[in-house]
């Protein structure tokens, strides 16, 4: 295990912090601080280790377990291990008591983490891991889709931010943790996974098939419409965006590009250190990039530094896009350079995850996420559960957000439901019906449209909707809606006039 990947001292985390308090003064030593939501289906969002003492070292005793404390949990798995009917397991017996620890704080980003979900960290640092590839947490007690990464199977099957999954091969997910529902979706590369998805108020069942999904966390190129444009998305900040992204901007500017988008929409977070670094080559030395507030109420104020977090400086236009799966890490550099660098902000309102969390590694099998702070941007706007707002407010085409189509289930002439409407739609957006052929009733019209995509596919003309040409349709329309981004499109225009 290549454990040194990740492990840093909180010193290397800080950064260039300029202190107004006294963050970190019962803080656990060399902790790495990092932002993220939820988990990936196959990989840990919070990407961090944390190397040194164990958390409880560090505790007063007015906080620390006392031993009437720890004799009442001996006593507790006595009492189980003697009278219980069946067997008990001490291993999950303890593992259990850990889960219920880090739940009772009511935060949905504390966690214990064991088995595939401690795993899934530590396949982090191999640069890769197999899995569909979306990044997931739990809201209202449902398993949530936050973004899926870019060209993975998630991506490709077209689930979107917001989905939600109701069950995973047939067990629902109502009530589990993030970590239990991601143990029942993971799985080795070329096996499929069975999910029941909800987009809005229409239900429907998607197979994905999982791969291998390589950990690269930017994408740029020049813009076609305008080659003075770069256009460089973000998926996540690992440790080794801060040089993909100095390299991209590097080899565009090489291409001609004089301004630049920086797209992160759809990016969950990732680690602290990065976003820092990232935020420091748009920045002017000594401007803020966020403040972090302490459980203490103390807070530390991190500042661009060329000396700390590198000297590679870009000065030119900019614009920032956002949506509602850009979060954390993501929001941090969204809120640093509208405030501190007055970079206009184009797309959809942000996510909203305004906390920090430490990854604790308690033995070889278990770890503790652990929220140990709040992130605020820098005029000290906590932005949780609100978001970061565009300056400029842009959505996507209404098709975008169409329904999936049920894999599981086969359409055909004479049906009539809500699922055959949303069918003819898609037709209709990929151009295929007319709006007045739009009428939830499969008719002659709608076979018709469904063979000539079959013909254009590759597919057998049958006129009839089943999996594998509901995955055509999906595939055409994920790249109408690339054809046609219209958020990219505004960036650019913004650009036009800087």
């Amino acid at each position: 295990m290549q454990e040194d990947k990740y492990t840093q001292t909180s010193d290397q985390a800080k950064a260039s912090p300029k202190n107004t308090g006294k963050l970190g003064k019962k803080r656990v030593g060399q902790g790495v601080l990092c932002l993220s939501v939820g988990l990936v289906l196959g990989i840990l969002g919070t990407n961090t280790y944390t190397t040194g003492r164990l958390p409880w070292e560090l505790l007063s005793s007015d906080r620390a377990l006392s031993a009437a404390d720890l004799r009442k949990l001996q006593y507790g798995y006595q009492i189980l291990n003697d009278q219980y009917i069946g067997e008990v397991k001490k291993g999950e017996a303890v593992n259990g008591a850990m889960a219920g620890m880090a739940d009772s704080v009511g935060d949905p980003y504390t966690a214990y983490l064991t088995g595939a979900a401690s795993e899934s960290l530590d396949e982090t640092i191999k640069g890769s891991f197999e899995g569909i590839g979306a990044q997931v947490t739990t809201e209202n007690g449902w398993l949530t889709i936050i973004s899926p990464i870019k060209d993975s199977p998630a991506e490709k099957a077209g689930l979107q931010a917001n989905d939600i999954i109701l069950e995973v091969d047939g067990k629902s997910t109502k009530g589990l943790s993030t970590e239990e529902a991601v143990k029942l979706i993971r799985g080795e590369k070329g096996t499929e996974v069975e999910l029941k998805i909800k987009r809005g108020d229409q239900e429907q069942t998607v197979k994905v098939k999982r791969d291998e999904i390589p950990i690269e966390t930017v994408h740029a190129r020049l813009m076609d419409q305008a080659p003075d444009v770069g256009h460089i998305q973000i998926s996540e900040f690992s440790e080794t965006t801060y040089d993909e992204l100095v390299q991209s901007l590097k080899d565009l500017q090489k291409q001609g590009a004089k301004k630049f988008v920086l797209d992160v929409r759809g990016n969950p977070g990732g680690l602290l250190p990065s976003v820092l670094k990232v935020a420091n080559i748009f920045l002017e030395d000594g401007q803020t990039i966020l403040r972090v507030e302490d459980n203490q109420g103390e807070e530390q104020v991190y500042q661009a530094n060329s000396q700390d977090l590198g000297d590679f400086k870009i000065q030119a236009p900019l614009v920032v896009l956002i949506d509602e799966g850009s979060a954390s890490a993501s929001e941090i550099l969204a809120g640093a350079l509208q405030q501190s660098g007055q970079v206009p902000v184009v797309g959809q309102n942000s996510y909203g995850k305004g906390s920090v969390q430490t990854v604790f590694p308690l033995d070889k099998n278990g770890k503790m996420k652990v929220t140990v702070a709040k992130w605020l941007t820098p005029d000290g706007t906590w932005i949780n559960e609100k978001g970061i707002q565009p300056d400029i407010e842009q959505s996507l085409p209404d098709y975008a957000k169409l329904t999936l189509i049920d894999t599981s289930q086969h359409y055909k002439a004479g049906q009539q439901s809500e699922a055959v409407l949303n069918i003819q739609k898609i037709l209709h957006s990929l151009g295929y019906l007319s709006e007045d052929q739009v009428s939830s009733r499969y008719d002659q019209d709608t076979v018709e449209a469904v063979q000539t995509v079959q013909e254009e596919t590759g597919l057998k003309a049958t006129g009839e909707v089943d999996g594998e040409t509901a995955l055509r349709l999906t595939q055409k329309m994920q790249e109408k809606i690339k054809a046609n981004d219209s958020q990219l499109d505004k960036a650019i225009d913004v650009l036009a006039q800087a």
